[in-house]
């Protein structure tokens, strides 16, 4: 598990898993116990996937990953595209 992540994967981890509990603390306090916990746990796995593409950005050796990300970026692309190619052909007129 120590070599899965870079140096600079395990120090965002740390950092953002720090900061994560003290908010997750704040917010217990400030507004006990509630649903927004599960939010907490599944940004605790946000966490881990963003250390984990810090690590393949260091590395290097992330060749699915770096297939996952492309997908990923160009699906914003692709859905303005339509949306412009919508305008133009049936709002504009």
């Amino acid at each position: 598990m120590v070599d899965t992540f870079s140096t600079q994967g395990w120090i965002y981890i740390l950092f953002s898993i720090i900061l994560t509990i003290i908010c997750l603390i704040l917010n217990v306090y400030i507004q006990g116990p509630g649903l927004y916990l599960i939010v907490y746990v599944i940004y605790i796995f946000v966490i881990m996937l963003t250390g984990y593409n810090i690590s393949c950005l260091t590395k290097g050796e992330c060749y699915i990953w770096s297939w996952i990300v492309s997908i990923m970026s160009l699906i914003p692309m692709a859905i303005l595209i339509v949306f412009l190619i919508y305008f133009i052909i049936y709002v504009k007129k």
